[in-house]
């Protein structure tokens, strides 16, 4: 079994900041500004205890996924680490 893990990549539009002095401003627009990151999924899970003076609200407990991965099959498993 290989371990690896899961990542989704997410695209965010980067526009920069509106200026009437920046030259070429009024005639061209905005050039376009496409950043590209990635993401680790993470597994929520409540666990049950109450957090909070006035208002209380369910703790959720935060792990990420990790995978494993068959090297003759390709068949995954993916477990949450804590």
């Amino acid at each position: 079994m290989v371990q690896g893990w899961i990542s989704v990549p997410v695209e965010k539009m980067n526009v920069p900041p509106m200026d009437p002095m920046t030259p070429g401003f009024m005639h061209q627009g905005l050039p376009p500004g496409i950043e590209t990151f990635t993401t680790a999924p993470m597994w929520e899970e409540r666990t049950g205890e109450k957090k909070g003076l006035i208002f209380k609200r369910d703790e959720v407990k935060k792990m990420r996924i990790a995978g494993y991965r068959c090297s003759l099959c390709n068949f995954i498993e993916l477990y949450a680490k804590p």
